[in-house]
This record gives C-alpha cells, sequence and structure tokens, in this order.
C-alpha cells in the first residue's frame, strides 16, 4: 500500500507537510508516501525512474528503500532534477525478542550532490555561514577543496566556498555527519534523514 504525490515544492520540503506525509505511514493507513522534495519537476525526466521504483515495490517485490535506490539513485539525469522524498515502514528484528519484528517508520530523503549547480551534497537549502548574511545556495560558488575522490571515498572530498554577496570564503569544508552515501558506486548520491533538525539546519547554515 503506498501513495505517489507527484506535486514538488512546498509539499516535500516544507516540516509541517512531511510531518502530515509522515504521519499516514505511522498510522499504518500506507506502507510508504513518495513526492518530489525539489522547487520544480521535468516530468520527462523523472517519469522513466518512477515508474521503475513502482515496478521494484508491486512487480518485483523488492524492499521499498532498496526499490528507490535502484530506481532514482541509478538515474541521474532524474535526481539531478529533483531530489525525492520517501516515508516508509519496515519490519526489524527486536533485540532480546526471537520472531519478533516491530513495525519502523524512516523518512529520508534521496539526492544528488552537484557543486556546479548550488548543490552541495544534495542540499539546495545551504546558505551562507555569515550571520549577517546568510544568502541562499544559488548567490554561493560552490567547488572541491584539494583532491577529489572518486568511487566509494568520493565523498570524503573537501568542499570551498565563496559567496557571491558579502564575499565570505570558507575552505576545507568537511560533509555534515549525517549526509550518508547511497550503497555501491553511485558517484554522488546521497540520502539523509527528512525533515532536518534545528541543529542540523545550522550545519548548512540555516539559522531561522
Amino acid at each position: 500500500r503506498g501513495i505517489v504525490i507527484s506535486s514538488c515544492g512546498s509539499t516535500g520540503r516544507v516540516s509541517n507537510s512531511v510531518a502530515r506525509l509522515k504521519r499516514l505511514v505511522e498510522m499504518n493507513i500506507f506502507d510508504f508516501v513518495f513526492c518530489f522534495a525539489g522547487v520544480s519537476t521535468v516530468g520527462s525526466l523523472v517519469v522513466p525512474a518512477l515508474s521503475r521504483f513502482i515496478e521494484n515495490v508491486f512487480v518485483y517485490d523488492m524492499g521499498i528503500w532498496a526499490a528507490l535506490e535502484a530506481s532514482f539513485a541509478e538515474d541521474k539525469r532524474a535526481l539531478n532534477t529533483t531530489p525525492v522524498m520517501l516515508s516508509y515502514a519496515e519490519y526489524r528484528k527486536v533485540d532480546g525478542k526471537p520472531n519478533t519484528r516491530e513495525r519502523v517508520v524512516d523518512t529520508r530523503v534521496l539526492a544528488y550532490s552537484n557543486f556546479k549547480d548550488a548543490r552541495p551534497w544534495g542540499l539546495d537549502i545551504y546558505q551562507c555561514s555569515n550571520p549577517s548574511c546568510g544568502t541562499r545556495a544559488h548567490n554561493i560558488v560552490f567547488h572541491a577543496d584539494g583532491k577529489q575522490y572518486y568511487g566509494r571515498k568520493w565523498l570524503s572530498t573537501l568542499m570551498k566556498t565563496r559567496c557571491l554577496k558579502c564575499g565570505e570564503k570558507r575552505r576545507g569544508i568537511r560533509p555534515p555527519t549525517w549526509v550518508n552515501q547511497c550503497d555501491g558506486e553511485n558517484l554522488g548520491r546521497v540520502w539523509y534523514q527528512w525533515p532536518l533538525s534545528i541543529s542540523q539546519r545550522m550545519d548548512i547554515g540555516i539559522t531561522h
């Protein structure tokens, strides 16, 4: 049982909206809720990946998160267009209780990291860390700093930034510890719990 919401914008980006979608899974109305978490989408680019995701879940009976990784995470064009949000339930073993499983709900965003397009670690909500500035990512220049890693170590690449509004420069920026790279060698694909907590938002310059 799942629902795919084809809208974008605030639906998968605003905390209150995400909480409502997650509630549908927590109340066991659905086993998953999928929606786009970008500002906009391009239908011709995302529909093939979305079709594969649905096929993976309902035809091939894959795990819900694994189905998403096997569709959107392997389609660079689709994920580079928009991040996607998935709230889903899975059954996990209970420690100390053999043959017992509990239903656990998790909500994540899958995104594509692109410094050139102002989406460091997939975070288009990144802001300037200067408290008196706080300009958004589209006014910041992002580059790899020093050695650039590839393959399974690509997330070890440091970042440097230059704010076009206030002029602040930063170097040697490591990815936040809560940014996770996808399995395999899907270069640039990351995921994190969603929505971000206050402390996580502060990690990327959001102070309000």
